[in-house]
């Protein structure tokens, strides 16, 4: 991961980046692959032909996606457990708060 990218924006910033030259890198395989082969060849059969010769760019940039996606579906997990300890954690405050001022209100009278 380059330094650059990491001060730009943080890991997102790099992560999608590296998604983006990864996809790059398989979309510039496909062109090449396509235009080289035979010209009288069938355009579908260039097609797959051109696809199977960049198979190991496309399973690596589908590998890296589906990993940020499994990232990110883990950071909102987190992000939602947090969200919930706090709102407990401020609720059982507010409730101590009413306790304590029940409390001290009987004791004033």
């Amino acid at each position: 991961m380059p330094l650059l990218l990491v001060l730009a924006g943080g890991p997102a910033a790099a992560e999608d980046a590296a998604l983006q030259a990864l996809e790059g890198g398989w979309h510039a395989c496909l062109r090449q692959a396509f235009a080289g082969q035979p010209l009288g060849m069938e355009r579908r059969a260039a097609q797959r032909a051109a696809l199977e010769a960049c198979k190991p760019q496309e399973d690596a940039y589908v590998h890296a996606m589906l990993a940020a996606q499994e990232a990110e579906v883990r950071a909102r997990a987190t992000r939602g457990v947090v969200a919930r300890a706090r709102d407990w954690a401020l609720a059982a405050v507010g409730s101590a708060r009413a306790t304590v001022g029940g409390v001290i209100d009987r004791l004033r009278r």
